[in-house]
Parts: structure tokens; sequence; C-alpha cells
């Protein structure tokens, strides 16, 4: 476990989120990106986009669901579809919330962490000190596991 030193001079423990929930979480969003796609891409096919090129239709359709990741996690606070599931979210460096600097720079890493690496990407999750990808390294980011609170009840006897 791992630990952020708040501003405040707090300790902050968190944990690391493992390479299998990222691989899970990011096969899950894998997965509702092709259903996005494929569903966009029958709907060019069937020329429901007549209003626009059909080349640039069909790029759009492949376009939206690489989009999901960038979108998503900048309005649901660092978390995608798969790492709501796997209860796991980004966060900068000293715990906060990331600014839109910090997803676009993980949005655009995302190809190179996955395919143009050869596997290099991966590896970093192993040998950095926070369990980093190369697009978490560059945009000062990493992947905790979000933490369960019990809700204490003020006022209630029992």
């Amino acid at each position: 476990m791992q630990y952020i030193l708040s501003s405040q001079g707090i300790r902050i423990e968190q944990e690391a989120a493992s390479f299998a929930a990222r691989l899970l979480a990011f096969a899950i969003d894998f997965i509702l990106m092709a259903i996005v796609a494929a569903v966009l891409y029958n709907m060019c096919s069937l020329e429901m986009f007549f209003f626009l090129n059909t080349d640039f239709a069909y790029f759009m359709a492949f376009f939206i669901p690489y989009l999901y990741p960038l979108v998503y996690e900048t309005v649901a606070s660092g978390q995608t579809i798969g790492k709501k599931l796997l209860h796991i979210r980004v966060v900068t460096l000293d715990g906060g919330g990331p600014k839109m600097t910090s997803f676009i720079l993980r949005w655009l890493l995302l190809p190179i962490d996955i395919l143009g690496s050869m596997g290099i990407g991966p590896l970093c999750v192993f040998f950095t000190k926070h369990q980093q990808r190369l697009g978490d390294l560059v945009a000062g980011t990493w992947v905790v596991r979000t933490q369960e609170y019990k809700k204490v009840e003020w006022g209630s006897e029992e």
C-alpha cells in the first residue's frame, strides 16, 4: 500500500490497481467500444447518415468509440464503465482528480501503450513505483483502487 501526503500534511493511503484489474476493465471498455463501433458501422451501411460524406461517416463510426475513454473518464471522475465495475479510478499522483490535459495525454498515448510500444506500455505497469503505463507517466496520473467507506449515522442510538 502506498500513500499520498496531502497539502495539509495528512497521509492518505492509496492502493494501486492491479494489472489484472486494469486489463479486465480495459477488456470491458473495449467490448463496449466495439459494440458502439459495430452499431455505427451498420448505421452507415444502411445509409442512416445520408447527410454525411460516406467516407467521413465510416471514419466517425470508428472515431466516436475511440473517444469513449476520454469523454467517460472526464465526466465520471476518472472512471470508465469498466473501471467503475472493477472499483478503480484515475487520480493524480497527489491523489486529486486529474485535469482535462491529463485525460487528453492519457488518451493520446493509449494507442501507443497498446499497439505501438512493443509491450513497453504494459511492462511499465510492473516496473514503475505507482504501476503506471506510459500514458500515466506522461500525464502524472495513476490508477488506484477505490475504497468503500461505511456511512456513519450521527445521533442514532441502537
